[in-house]
């Protein structure tokens, strides 16, 4: 019968990137705080993998990720899919794109960072009349939505007609 050791690989640490291979500390930094702003932890290995994610650059994919990790550290890489599995949570939370290509690979980008706030406004259909909107929550759906498309919401405008209840020419 096989044997499989209980021993399991550490995660790699920031200290075992070599010398000169690790990704702008700044951006690095930038990154790993819209990391923390969208709720997810930064364990050491988040941290190599944003060097891992910057160093690649945009479009790369998961494998092209782990192989340019494998060239800055120090010992052992971490896991293709303790890669996959973080990639899949930066793109939950939208700090990563995912795109596919044609031949069916997907390739990460680093989303832009979000505009401090959104702005919405309502615009009536039939006499073009404009409302502010200041509804965290729409914008919230907005930038989801967004985000599940490869985009940033800057601004938007949603077209809208009055209810009956509040027509004056209502019966």
């Amino acid at each position: 019968m096989l044997a499989f050791s209980e021993y399991r690989r550490s995660s790699p640490s920031p200290e075992q990137i070599r010398p000169g291979m690790a990704a702008s500390h700044t951006a690095v930094q930038r990154l790993a705080t819209r990391c923390t702003q969208a709720g997810v932890k930064m364990t050491d290995l988040r941290y190599v993998l944003l060097h891992g994610i910057l160093e690649a650059g945009s479009g790369a994919t998961a494998v092209e990720i782990w192989k340019t990790l494998m060239s800055m550290i120090d010992g052992s890489a971490p896991a293709q899919g303790s890669i996959q599995r973080n990639l899949n949570l930066l793109v939950e939370r939208g700090i990563l794109r995912r795109d596919v290509s044609p031949d069916r690979l997907w390739h990460y980008h680093v989303t832009p960072e979000p505009k401090a706030e959104v702005s919405i406004i309502f615009v009536e259909a039939g006499t073009g009349r404009r409302v502010a909107l200041d509804a965290p929550e729409v914008a919230t759906v907005l930038r989801r939505v967004a985000a599940d498309h490869g985009m940033a919401v800057q601004a938007a405008s949603i077209t809208v007609t009055p209810s009956l209840a509040h027509r004056s020419d209502s019966y």
